[in-house]
């Protein structure tokens, strides 16, 4: 299913659409903020760091700032990598394995 310039152009005008941008996009701009602000929320030392969760959480926190900044790729693999599901959910999943676990 292909969709035109024109339909792609008032979906990035939606307000909902516009606010959930601004959501993620504060969202991963917050865990950006605590990482390198205050770095000992992940770890008190460097052998400590939870590379793997870390590393999933960055994934997810630059995914956020592609989609909240307002890139749409056209290609559908693209389209599925870059969307706010897969932001979220890694952003979640890791800073739950991260902060809380």
């Amino acid at each position: 299913m292909k969709t035109t310039d024109a339909s792609a152009a008032s979906n990035a005008k939606s307000p909902l659409l516009t606010l959930c941008r601004v959501f993620t996009f504060t969202a991963a701009l917050g865990f950006m903020a605590l990482i390198v602000i205050y770095p000992r929320a992940i770890a008190d030392d460097m052998s400590s760091v939870p590379h793997g969760a870390l590393v999933g959480l960055l994934f997810g926190m630059s995914i956020a700032w592609v989609w909240g900044l307002g890139f749409v790729p056209k290609r559908p693999a693209l389209r599925l990598l870059f969307s706010p599901w897969l932001a979220w959910a890694l952003m979640l999943v890791f800073s739950w394995i991260i902060f809380i676990k």
